[in-house]
């Protein structure tokens, strides 16, 4: 008997060995990009100068955080990050759910398969091609929009016109990620009992009721949890989205400067690396306190909850 238990324990030994080796990769690459960099935070709390190294630099303790939220670029770059990603989460949430929906409705599947290939489709495409795709529709001389605002005798500049930029910027997310969301509910929706349907018709309700009234409690806590999880990067605006759709125009800042592209320009231009860093800290702590509270609230409104 002692020896069948030392069998199955070695067994067991071997088999979490294997398991850990496949692990691994992904660990070291956590370890490398994600753990070992925390170092550098204590330039946040530095007047950080390169020759003297890490551990040379003058102590200013929160000065940098002090500076940061004193100045005048602090409000436009964190009203432009939240109003970015609201809009973001609004609309594509509401687009790859009524995606999803609708590939969950189609029943011939050489039609379901072209509809999923072509909802994906734009996750695939980078954001510099992107860019040049609004450029290709927005450019003043010789953008397809502008050219038909030319027709009515009004051709606008749109890279000199920054109030209209949080709309263009989130149509672009949305036509770039929803399709990808949209293919997540569908699958949620693939493990619904497909008894309830067949009742619910045969009970004389119509597709809309149908998808009201099961289709979408079904995909309710996976709803809460993509909320949960935007909200909790609500100032973390994709860098390249907003650098390569609005070509980096310095016209727009107004609407588009998000904190991102500030510390960019920090660090490359201006060389203010203490800066960059406080900014980037600030952010993540944000973002950690809003995602307890989000997920608190969300316990408490709906009993969903991601923890």
């Amino acid at each position: 008997m002692p020896s069948k238990k030392r069998k199955m324990s070695r067994a067991v030994k071997k088999e979490n060995f294997q398991l850990w080796l496949l692990c691994l990769p992904g660990i070291v690459k956590v370890l490398i990009f994600s753990y070992i960099p925390f170092v550098w935070l204590v330039m946040a709390f530095q007047f950080y100068i390169p020759r003297r190294g890490l551990f040379g630099s003058t102590w200013v303790g929160f000065q940098n955080f002090d500076y940061l939220l004193k100045s005048s670029v602090a409000n436009r770059i964190v009203t432009n990050s939240i109003a970015i990603n609201l809009l973001s989460i609004v609309f594509c949430t509401a687009v790859s759910v009524l995606l999803g929906l609708c590939l969950f409705e189609i029943n011939k599947k050489w039609f379901l398969k072209i509809s999923q290939t072509v909802v994906i489709f734009p996750y695939f495409v980078s954001w510099p091609l992107v860019g040049i795709l609004v450029s290709s529709f927005l450019s003043e001389r010789t953008g397809m929009i502008t050219s038909i605002f030319d027709i009515f005798g009004d051709r606008p500049d749109f890279y000199s016109e920054p109030n209209v930029w949080w709309g263009i910027i989130t149509f672009s997310n949305v036509w770039k990620t929803a399709g990808l969301s949209a293919v997540t509910y569908y699958a949620v929706l693939m493990g619904v009992d497909r008894q309830m349907y067949e009742a619910a018709e045969i009970d004389g309700a119509g597709r809309f009721r149908r998808m009201w009234n099961i289709s979408m409690p079904a995909l309710k806590l996976m709803i809460i949890l993509n909320i949960i999880m935007s909200s909790a990067n609500i100032l973390r605006v994709d860098f390249n989205m907003v650098y390569y759709v609005t070509n980096n125009a310095a016209a727009l800042y107004s609407k588009t400067d998000v904190i991102e592209t500030y510390m960019f320009r920090a660090l490359r231009t201006e060389g203010d690396y203490s800066i960059g860093t406080a900014t980037g800290l600030l952010q993540a702590l944000v973002g950690f306190v809003l995602t307890l509270g989000v997920n608190w609230l969300s316990k408490k409104l709906s009993k969903e909850s991601l923890f």
